[in-house]
């Protein structure tokens, strides 16, 4: 599986108009067990998601049944940061899973650059 990372505003501006904003969520079982697992609500989740302006990293991955996945960085206050990982079908939107980081990301995008 090889995995891009994409951290070029105009570029991360573009995977959100094309690929994430204005379809249809579903939400995947691992996604719901996952939430319940990590004590995240799911409203939390959804007032996150539509946060784009704060989307500051995607990473694009290829899948092993041919989907793309995009997951979003959302860099919020104190430090924080949120993923939502996504993968879209048409004119859908499965939602993975989500993950709230009470710490710096550095070290896991540093083994995709260059």
């Amino acid at each position: 599986m090889e995995v891009e990372l994409i951290e070029d505003k105009k570029e991360i501006e573009e995977i959100i108009n094309n690929k994430i904003k204005d379809k249809k969520l579903i939400f995947s079982n691992y996604y719901r067990i996952g939430i319940l697992k990590r004590g995240i609500e799911h409203e939390k989740v959804i007032e996150v998601f539509n946060q784009f302006d704060k989307v500051k990293t995607i990473e694009k991955e290829n899948l092993p049944k041919g989907d793309i996945g995009y997951e979003l960085f959302y860099s919020l206050s104190n430090n924080t940061t949120f993923s939502i990982a996504t993968i879209p079908k048409d004119d859908k939107l499965i939602i993975v899973h989500a993950v709230e980081y009470k710490r710096k990301l550095d070290h896991r995008f540093k083994k995709f650059k260059l």
